[in-house]
């Protein structure tokens, strides 16, 4: 097995260069914690624990995966035991959580973690579930909530997990059968039903597992306003902290997967004795029988769709790593331009270096694109300035679809050319591409699938708040390319992407004409959807991977070609080039198709897409 290795380069650059991380550390929830000397410090051991600790457990979790037996979940024990280190060592589930006092800021805990994801993806979803379940419970629990949970889930020793999906109830979350009905206690609800596709439902990593369950109490309104959110603990708390008898959730088997076979994803039942009792988070349903269970659980929803689009991009990164790697020791074929010269490495073929150079734009474009989405997190969430918080949260708001839905189709696609570059071997389970490939696919359906991200795009974000925040977005790029329209070295680029931003204005207005009338236009809305997210995410990932290497250009004429950072530099504003000159183009095309309109798709009849 090929060695483990990242680009903590691209991230220190991210970080120590490219964000305005000093006004990130002088926000009052991070000033007395960190500065930015610990960039280096922090990323360069989050490095050492992903080759030396979680990196060596990855194919292991493969191969072995979880074990169901007699309801209980045996995870590999490497697994286990990486799990409590990194816990126990500072590399857990407290670092993002709202309740610690020493939270990080997203932009620096999102890099380190990174590293830790492409290392070992399933491991790392235990963790990061634990702390959207323990976040939940800070932003809208009772302080006896807060006193009984959050200590042991951020210490690793309590795990949690979000419960929504159902066999009857997969994207139609409104469709949940699952029931909450009242007690003698107020704030305490007998659970009845069943939950499917629970990523850490049952596992043998903590001593407890706290569920955050949606169900519908009693009156309960129809759909998802009819909801509650429920914390529903494996073993029932006392109210003194201790563990009292199990609260009657039974896991009733794990799903057999393509991919990420360490993670453990379980169905569970709740009640089959009629003793599952959840704890209310909120307030119990108005005299409508409308709850906020679903708005609740969109925080942590929120979290995991901007976590799964990070989670693709490890990835790939990983995948692209990998395979470049290999491109150098292979040695394969004769130079086209100079066959009698001998056989070359892989990394001397016009092709080769055509899908490597794919694959490194792809991958820092959309590592930017990304770490500007945590910027605006880290600002909405922590900035004392009220107007310049609530913009930059529309911003958040409006790049999360894009995130979530363009960096997980796109993985698939890298990771596919990091398997062509290896040839053969890539296809066999002796070379790690391959279980990346099998592992990355889940993402892009893991907390809703692309159309319903798609649909989120161009039905909600774009139309919020009276279209306030798309506009914004909108005017952002505009002023982007006014401020760097006569930047030396780039005029072609700047060209290019002026055109691509007038497509999306283009496309925003042909949408707004769809929802003004929708009568037979009606149906184009969501059959285009798709494919207006990408241009939507090319856009601000071209723009993003630009404006990186403008910086990269200021820092050659600064340091000279004879710079150790040189080649770094100058590979920058190749891949910045490249992905202007090969894959933006892309947006001029759909928009075309976009204009066109057609209809091929809906007219074609049903029975002739089937074959039976």
């Amino acid at each position: 097995m090929a060695e483990f290795v990242y680009d903590i380069r691209d991230l220190k650059f991210i970080l120590n260069e490219w964000l305005d991380m000093d006004e990130i550390f002088s926000l009052e929830k991070f000033k007395d914690n960190y500065e930015k000397d610990d960039i280096d410090f922090i990323l360069n051991e989050a490095y050492k624990m992903a080759k030396e600790v979680v990196a060596p457990i990855n194919k292991e979790g493969d191969e072995i995966g979880v074990k169901f037996e007699n309801g209980k979940v045996k995870l590999p024990p490497a697994y286990v035991e990486a799990y409590k280190f990194l816990q126990e060592n500072g590399w857990g589930s407290a670092n993002e959580s709202l309740a610690s006092d020493t939270i990080m800021p997203l932009t620096l805990y999102r890099a380190y973690s990174e590293m830790l994801m492409a290392a070992s993806p399933a491991l790392m979803s235990y963790i990061k579930l634990t702390t959207g379940a323990a976040n939940l419970i800070y932003r809208f629990g009772t302080d006896k909530d807060r006193e009984l949970f959050l200590e042991n889930m951020l210490n690793g020793k309590w795990s949690g997990t979000m419960c929504l999906t159902e066999p009857n109830a997969g994207s139609d979350v409104g469709d949940a059968t699952t029931r909450a009905y009242p007690t003698d206690d107020p704030r305490i609800y007998k659970i009845k039903g069943t939950k499917m596709f629970i990523t850490g439902g049952e596992v043998d990593l903590s001593e407890n597992i706290i569920h955050m369950v949606l169900a519908r109490p009693e009156g309960g309104a129809p759909g998802s306003k009819g909801l509650g959110l429920y914390i529903v603990p494996k073993i029932w708390v006392n109210d003194d902290g201790s563990l009292g008898e199990p609260n009657d959730v039974t896991c009733i088997g794990v799903e057999h997967k393509m991919g990420l076979k360490a993670s453990a994803t379980a169905m569970l039942s709740f009640g089959e004795n009629d003793n599952c009792r959840g704890i209310l988070v909120g307030d119990p349903p108005d005299s409508n029988g409308v709850s906020k269970g679903l708005a609740m659980m969109f925080h942590m929803m929120n979290e995991s769709r901007i976590g799964t689009g990070h989670n693709a991009l490890a990835q790939m990164a990983a995948a692209y790593y990998y395979a470049s790697r290999y491109a150098t020791e292979r040695i394969q074929g004769r130079l086209f331009t100079n066959p009698k010269a001998g056989r070359v490495p892989l990394i001397k073929h016009e092709d080769i270096r055509r899908m490597l150079i794919e694959m490194k734009a792809q991958v820092e474009a959309i590592r930017a694109m990304i770490f500007r989405g945590f910027y605006y997190l880290d600002i909405a969430e922590h900035s004392k300035d009220k107007e310049k918080a609530a913009r930059c949260q529309g911003l958040a708001e409006i790049l999360t679809p894009l995130i979530k839905t363009y960096s997980a189709e796109t993985a698939w696609q890298m990771i596919a050319l990091a398997i062509q570059v290896y040839g053969g071997v890539g296809y066999t389970e002796e070379y790690p591409v391959s279980q990346y490939a099998r592992d990355v696919k889940i993402l892009s359906i893991w907390e809703g699938t692309s159309f319903i991200h798609a649909m989120d795009l161009v039905g909600r974000k774009m139309r919020m708040k009276d279209g306030v925040p798309f506009a914004n977005w909108l005017d952002d790029r505009k002023e982007f390319l006014e401020r760097n329209k006569n930047v030396e070295g780039f005029t072609a680029e700047i060209s290019k992407l002026e055109k691509a931003y007038q497509c999306v204005l283009e496309i925003k207005n042909i949408y707004d004409s769809y929802y003004a009338d929708k009568g037979e236009k009606g149906a184009l809305i969501p059959l285009y959807a798709t494919r207006v997210l990408d241009c939507c995410a090319q856009l601000f990932a071209a723009e993003s991977i630009l404006d990186q290497a403008i910086l990269a250009k200021q820092k050659i004429d600064e340091l000279g070609a004879d710079h150790h950072d040189y080649v770094y530099y100058a590979g920058k504003i190749s891949t910045a080039k490249y992905f202007i000159n090969n894959i933006l183009p892309n947006v001029y095309i759909r928009t075309g198709m976009i204009k066109e309109a057609d209809q091929s798709a809906l007219v074609c009849p049903e029975e002739a897409l089937v074959i039976s």
